[in-house]
């Protein structure tokens, strides 16, 4: 189950990504079909559905996130994220940020973009990229066209 932090970072890690895109269309809980073991927290599809899916784990520390990046490796999509709050860093996991080692497929392009969610004022929440996905060789034009069109996005700007 997850905890408050996790359904609550949903929407500023939509925001970061929207500021990324361009007319993406944004789901939240997504049964999205390039993830072998289910649901992504958050999935944008870039050119209103039709362009490029990334997806986001988000989860409350660092390691816990961290721990997610092999599933993500596997994943159908040409970018994908995790997020966590920042400075829930433990000494391991702040040293594979550092690093970066774990953020990338052993035999191909690609890496794991993270995302830092940050508490503000009011008990509101940010996000801000701290490192950028690179590209997978992953094309998922066709899945994302699909999936657009047969389900509802929670954001979506005209096109």
């Amino acid at each position: 189950m997850r905890d408050r932090f996790e359904l609550r970072a949903q929407n500023p890690v939509a925001s970061c990504l929207i500021r990324q895109l361009i007319v993406p269309r944004i789901y939240i809980d997504a049964d999205w079909p390039g993830m072998a073991d289910g649901l992504v927290d958050v999935l944008a599809i870039d050119r209103d559905g039709k362009g490029d899916a990334h997806i986001v784990q988000i989860r409350t520390k660092a390691a816990d996130a961290l721990a997610l990046v092999p599933g993500l490796l596997k994943a159908r999509a040409p970018f994908r994220w995790i997020a966590f709050l920042r400075g829930t860093e433990d000494e391991a996991a702040a040293l594979a940020l550092i690093s970066q080692e774990t953020l990338y497929p052993p035999d191909t392009a690609g890496r794991v973009g993270v995302i830092d969610v940050v508490k503000m004022a009011g008990d509101d929440l940010g996000a801000n990229v701290r490192t950028k996905a690179e590209r997978f060789p992953t094309p998922t034009y066709d899945l994302a066209a699909s999936f657009s069109a047969s389900h509802e996005a929670k954001i979506q700007y005209p096109g």
